[in-house]
Parts: C-alpha cells; structure tokens; sequence
C-alpha cells in the first residue's frame, strides 16, 4: 500500500520536465523551486493576458462601439474565465503544468492535440509580434527621414508599395537580425528582461490617460464622433478571444502559489484586473482618438503624427519590449511541436526546418501587408478554440462523470484519477451539460463568424 507522500514523490519522478514546460515556467515571477504569494501569481498572470493588444483595441472600440465592445469583452471574459478555472481546479500538486494533467484525465491523444494546439497558437502569436515592431519601427524611422529631408518613402497606408522606401522593405531589412535571436539555446534571461515590458504597458496607460483627458476638455466638439453601440461585434470579439488567452500556460503560472486553495480566487482576480485595464485603455483610447484621422489603421499610433515626442517615446518603449518577447514564442511553440512527435532527442533537421518555416511565415505576413487585427482574432477565435473550449470542457465532464454509464458510480470513484473536489455534488448533471453546451456555443460563434467575416 503506497501512502500519499510515497504517491506523491513517485508521480513526480514520473513527470518529464519537458523544455517547453521549463521555459513557460520561468514566465512566473516566483524564483526556481520557491513558492510565491497571491499578489505575484495574479501579477504573472495579469502580465501574461495584457500586452500588445492593447495597441489595437482603441481603435476597435471607436470603430464597432464602445458599448458593443464592452458588453462582447464582459462575455469572453467570463466564458474563458471559467475554461480557464477548469484548467486549474484539476492539476495536482505534483503535476508540472497543464500537460501532465491533460494527459492524466484525457489520455496521451488529447495531451498530442493539446501540444499541436499551444504551439500554433504561440507560433501566430510570434507573427503578431513581428507585425508589431514594424509598425512601432517605421514611424520612428518616418521621424529621422522627415529631419534628413529625405521624401523616397512610403506611408503604412500606402499598402504593398516596392518602388520606395517601405514598411515592405523594412521587414527584409530586419528579417535577419530577428532571425538570428533564434538560434538562442536558452531564453531564460530574454524571458526575465521580458517581465519588464510591464513598464511599456504602464506609460501608455499614462498616454491613454493624456489624450482622453485633453478631448474630454473640448467634448462638446467630438460629441457626435464617439461610436457607442454597432451590431459589428465580430472584430472585438475575436480580439478579446486572443486577449483573454492564458490557458496554455496557466498551469505553471500557479503552480508556485503558496496557497493553492487561493487559485480560483486569485485568477478570477487576475481576469478582472485584465478586464479592466482593457475596458479603460478601450474606452478611453476611443474618446482620446476623437476627431484624428487615420487610413486603414493597425494600431492606435497611426492616428498621430510620427513627429509627436510622446509618441514616439511610447513607440520605443513598445519597440524594445516587443523585440526581446519576440524570440520567447517561437521558441516554446517549436519545443511543443518538436516534443509532440519526439520524447528523447529533437532532430536538428526539424528544428531548424520549423525556425525557418516560422521567420519565413512572419515576413510573407508582413509582405502582404496583412492587417494585424486580423491575425489577433484569427489566432483567438480560430486557433484557440480546441484549447480553450474543447479540452477544459471535455476535461471537467471526464473527470466528474468518467466512461461510467452509472453517473452515481462515476461520482464516487473520480477522486482515484483527480483531485477531491468539493462542489462536485453542487450541480446537477442536466445542469452542468447546459453550462457545457453554452460554453462551446460561444467558441464554435466567435469561430464562424470570424470566416464569415474574412470571406464575405
């Protein structure tokens, strides 16, 4: 008869430290083997949510509604707040991330579609970065060609233009120098550089502040301007899907806490703090860029002149932020692709063969001039839809209710293969099947009418 001590070492032993897993750990604030209080687990996963969209939602707020776009994030929010709780409430102690325990409770299939799933997301997400530092870089470069006189440059508005200096031709220019961040072999200190980029989201809090303050002292002008409600909820919703986003790594982000029975509080905490910086930096960004124009915009910058200096000190904040994240997610999506298909040795053939599918993928994105909203929503309603949805809605029925077909029997053996769970009696079957049915309703929506959308 084994004890629970002996259960517990043994399970651990039994848990390979995968290089993705280690790497997505370090993204918590906690020191290596050392727990960490509440305040630095919602930190780290507040940190983890907030990040470069918020370079995009003003402008879809001032587009598709400031109403719409609040009532469509309050929706994910929830929603994805609670597949995301499901992620945690199952994990063991001994278990090293949302892997062990996907495999666990799902078996070694769905643990392979879960790996494949994270590491495309991630691989997109690498794309949206680079897509992001050349729209922070080129108006930075605008500023230094407008001093030097120098007028053989094209506008981002422009679109794909060859004949000039372009945001087309800066892409191939810093194709190279990005590339080569990743042939790193450790991330660990780019990814603690990284914890930094919080400053960046600080001052342009600041900024977003600034510009609504100073059209709220002329409101009466910009009135009619403000968009409060449209039926075009399909943008933000697809961009708040990716905003939300933390399911993939949620599992090593808590697992230092000193307190675990503080995790679903602490993540609730973490999903509203997110909600509301997005709500503030939406709402406010909307009212702030009143009255300014801007052709084809990516990102609330484009609606100010490239020789503003607060904004080309919020650009450069941005900038560096975005270049030392940059090789971070190429990096664990490729571990996670690698570790599906190999589990002792990953062929150097493979890895560099997906590095160089990634930073190719990248550049033709940026070649092609793709709007980067488009990326966000397709990678947060279409590539994280089995991740967010499928699996921890699969995950909570299997484990509560097992292959039994006696649902009583199911009830009384599940704490051999999961955690004890105290509210597993609180509601009823019919009931829990209805809240299962609402939550994949909402992902396999957001799905469709991103295609609808796209191929309209």
């Amino acid at each position: 008869m084994i004890n629970q001590s002996e259960y517990t070492e043994k399970s651990t032993k039994s848990h390979k430290l995968h290089e993705s897993t280690r790497a997505m750990s370090k993204l918590s604030f906690a020191q290596e083997g050392q727990k960490q209080s509440s305040l630095s687990t919602i930190f780290g996963i507040t940190n983890s949510m907030v990040g470069s969209l918020c370079l995009v939602i003003p402008q879809v707020f001032q587009q598709c509604g400031i109403i719409t776009c609040l009532i469509v994030m309050a929706i994910l929010c929830l929603v994805q707040y609670k597949t995301c709780q499901i992620m945690i409430i199952h994990q063991k102690e001994e278990e090293l991330d949302s892997e062990h325990m996907i495999k666990r409770l799902l078996g070694k299939s769905w643990t392979q579609a879960f790996r494949v799933t994270s590491g495309t997301l991630l691989f997109i997400v690498g794309i949206i970065y680079f897509q992001l530092i050349n729209l922070t870089l080129y108006p930075i470069l605008v500023l230094i060609f407008e001093k030097s006189n120098y007028t053989n440059y094209a506008m981002p508005s422009d679109g794909i233009t060859f004949d000039k200096f372009s945001i087309q031709w800066q892409s191939i220019i810093i194709f190279l120098p990005l590339a080569s961040m990743l042939l790193l072999k450790d991330i660990t200190k780019i990814i603690k550089f990284a914890h930094y980029g919080v400053v960046a989201i600080l001052c342009y809090c600041i900024f977003i502040i600034y510009i609504f303050s100073a059209n709220m002292l002329n409101i009466n002008e910009f009135k009619g301007d403000i968009t409060w409600f449209t039926w075009n909820f399909i943008q933000p919703a697809g961009q708040f899907a990716f905003g939300f986003m933390v399911h993939n790594s949620v599992g090593q982000l808590i697992k230092n806490n000193a307190n675990k029975t503080n995790n679903s509080r602490d993540l609730l905490i973490s999903y509203g703090i997110a909600a509301v910086i997005y709500g503030i930096i939406g709402t406010f960004g909307a009212i702030g860029i009143m009255g300014k124009t801007a052709i084809n915009p990516s990102t609330i910058l484009d609606f100010f002149s490239s020789t503003d200096y607060a904004v080309l000190f919020i650009e450069g904040l941005f900038l560096v932020h975005l270049v030392a994240a940059f090789p971070i997610f190429p990096y664990i999506s490729i571990y996670q692709i690698l570790e599906t298909f190999y589990h002792k040795e990953y062929p150097k053939k493979f890895q560099w063969g997906l590095k160089i599918i990634f930073i190719c993928s990248c550049l033709i994105v940026q070649l092609f001039n793709i709007n980067v909203g488009i990326v966000i929503s397709f990678d947060g309603a279409v590539c994280g839809f089995l991740l967010v949805y499928v699996i921890p809605v699969y995950m909570h029925f299997k484990c509560y209710y097992g292959n039994r077909t006696n649902v009583g029997d199911a009830l009384l053996d599940h704490d051999s293969n999961c955690v004890k769970h105290k509210n597993i009696n609180y509601l009823s079957l019919p009931f829990r099947v209805i809240i299962y049915l609402i939550i994949l309703s909402v992902g396999i929506f957001n799905m469709i009418i991103f295609f609808y959308d796209f191929f309209k």
